[in-house]
């Protein structure tokens, strides 16, 4: 018979043993649901949900707003100015739009998303109070800095890369962007930028445990690599990583929720933060700063916006065939919907269709606002910059007057030469743990589609800087089909896309 001593024992030592299994099941589901993330990212995220029912922790004001964030932002920093609210205003009108109502933050997401806000308002409050208190930080120059737009994989992060390693320019790093103001009565400053870059370093070695991959195969994330604009830009628009997806899908309303006398404050706004950057590397960058290289996708929507508060500014406009570009940038927006919320809240067939149509859309008014930004621009053809990417460099230089030293030319070469390399080994790796799987696999395993279009193939594409453009087999875990968003190539070769592609001699490349 049993005794309720025994019972109580049971009870003890089974229950969690259950709960462990249930977690275990529920974990492998999600994870045939979600390939991109790791097993234990799975686990983790459903060993959360406790957490979050009763509110404990990260989930105690169980809802994510831009008013919580900037009342966590005044207790973490101590300071209550934000300057104009009008930042505010737009992220409150995207946040609570009838198309980011419906999204479902995953518990992991839920925790990304809240410390990306407050963040966001801890480092404007910090910017508005460095700013008081050392005003002659707005004295450094900002001399004809380079933005590097088009939409994305036509080459922007590689030119943008090559640009950056000429001695006499400068690219804002991840960790800088992100922790971009300095102690305010820092004695030290060496010591402080190292802490900073640290703090940044141990966020995205956190992130990389928790085993999300889903921005892996599409952008290369380091605290030490040049990086977008957009992360100082969203201290003034909502374009921090959880709004992107809604903010395409609800292209329609952007303008209206973001417009123009927003996003030229929002420049100016970026101004300050080069200016500090600058400024916090002491003499000579203060007062004979290098030129900065700059590049983002949405520079594309603001030519006009941008000659306000950069009247100098010179723009690079990357084109590639939109076959490529286009199912790109769904799968980028994507990736960065599945960070954040649960995945049955996307709809591919209207990501495709919004993202196509505001790609048709800049396609037909960006030419129209660089003329009338009249900023001197320059264009940059796929094809030509993965086949020459140093003769590249110098049509560019050439065209806005500058000189390719021959110190940045061997830099370019070095650089060209390690890369290749590089890629080289990651090849050889790759194809010894495919030998390895393919002879655990009974019967052999071949390339097959899983859940979510990721694909594991192999796929020719071209190495920048190799022979005419060689190709070489790349093992990828993603391919940008237009079917995937319900496009067709058609689609996408046809109307205001056939007269882009005729305007810049565009060869179809699928990869």
């Amino acid at each position: 018979m049993w005794s309720i001593t025994n019972i109580i024992y049971l009870l003890l030592t089974g229950l969690p043993f259950l709960a462990v299994v249930a977690l275990v099941v529920s974990a492998l589901r999600r994870k045939s649901r979600h390939p991109e993330k790791t097993f234990f990212n799975c686990f983790a995220n459903n060993a959360l949900t406790p957490l979050r029912f009763f509110r404990i922790g990260p989930y105690k004001q169980g809802t994510i707003s831009i008013e919580a964030a900037m009342k966590h932002a005044v207790k973490k920093t101590g300071l209550k100015d934000f300057g104009d609210l009008g930042f505010a205003d737009c992220y409150s009108k995207l946040h609570n739009s009838s198309v980011h109502r419906v999204e479902k933050y995953s518990n992991i997401g839920f925790i990304s998303a809240r410390m990306e806000l407050n963040m966001t308002m801890s480092r404007r409050l910090r910017l508005i109070e460095y700013l008081k208190k050392n005003p002659q930080v707005l004295e450094t120059p900002v001399r004809s800095p380079v933005f590097v737009l088009g939409l994305p994989r036509t080459g922007t992060t590689f030119l943008h890369r090559l640009l950056s390693l000429d001695p006499a320019t400068r690219a804002p790093t991840l960790w800088e962007l992100l922790e971009s103001v300095p102690k305010i009565d820092c004695t030290d400053p060496i010591a402080d930028r190292k802490r900073r870059a640290n703090k940044v370093r141990a966020l995205l070695n956190t992130r990389k445990a928790m085993g999300d991959k889903a921005l892996d195969h599409i952008h290369e994330i380091d605290a030490d690599l040049a990086e977008e604009c957009i992360i100082a830009m969203s201290d003034e628009i909502p374009m921090v990583m959880q709004y992107l997806h809604t903010a395409y899908v609800l292209a329609d309303e952007w303008f209206d929720i973001v417009q123009s006398s927003q996003v030229v404050k929002t420049y100016k706004w970026y101004k300050q933060v080069l200016q500090l950057l600058s400024y916090q590397m002491g003499s000579p960058e203060r007062e004979n700063p290098k030129r900065w290289m700059l590049k983002c996708p949405i520079h594309m929507f603001y030519p006009k916006e941008i000659a306000v508060a950069f009247p100098d500014a010179k723009l690079i406009w990357n084109h590639r065939h939109p076959v490529s570009a286009v199912p790109s940038l769904c799968s980028l927006l994507k990736a960065f919907h599945s960070v954040y919320y649960e995945t049955d809240t996307n709809d591919d067939a209207v990501l495709g269709r919004k993202v196509a149509s505001v790609s048709a859309k800049l396609l037909i008014d960006t030419p129209k606002n660089i003329a009338e930004s009249e900023l001197q621009s320059a264009d940059v053809l796929y094809h030509d910059l993965v086949n020459d990417p140093l003769q590249t460099v110098k049509d560019v230089y050439r065209q806005f007057g500058w000189e390719v030293s021959a110190e940045y030319e061997a830099i370019i070469q070095a650089y060209l030469e390690a890369d290749r390399k590089k890629r080289e080994r990651i090849s050889r790796e790759r194809a010894a743990k495919k030998v390895t799987a393919n002879k655990a696999a009974t019967p052999p395993a071949s390339p097959t589609k899983k859940g979510g279009g990721w694909t594991e193939a192999d796929e020719e594409e071209e190495i920048p800087g190799t022979p005419s453009g060689k190709k070489e087999k790349k093992k990828v875990l993603h391919q940008y089909s237009p079917e995937e968003f319900s496009l067709t190539v058609e689609d996408l070769s046809t109307g205001v896309y056939a007269e882009y592609v005729r305007k810049y001699n565009l060869p179809v490349s699928m990869h």
